[in-house]
């Protein structure tokens, strides 16, 4: 290392951003005790059921009457049957598939 004299512009330069910097903690170090910080997350207010904005499902109580639902037996078998159909339908058609597609 090539040693400077202490005039350089160099040191002049870092000499001025020690102080800068030493001044600036200072500032901060003195802001921090007179003033408390608080940090929190702030959201805005959720929305709820109600008033002039409701929603078009206000109904839901009256929603979820499974018992008097008409037609409940052939609905909810024709639903299950399609679940079952397509869960283990799908499955097979995809090897038989994979299959005739490789020569297998």
């Amino acid at each position: 290392p090539v040693y400077m004299g202490e005039n350089t512009m160099a040191s002049a330069t870092m000499m001025n951003a020690l102080k800068q910097l030493a001044t600036k903690e200072a500032h901060q170090i003195k802001a921090g005790v007179t003033r408390v910080a608080s940090r929190s997350l702030h959201t805005s207010r959720p929305v709820y059921m109600g008033g002039a904005n409701a929603p078009d499902y206000v109904h839901a109580p009256k929603m979820y009457t499974i018992k008097k639902m008409k037609n409940r037996k052939l609905k909810f078998g024709a639903m299950i049957g399609g679940a079952a159909i397509l869960g283990f339908g799908i499955p097979f058609w995809a090897v038989k598939f994979t299959q005739s597609k490789t020569g297998a």
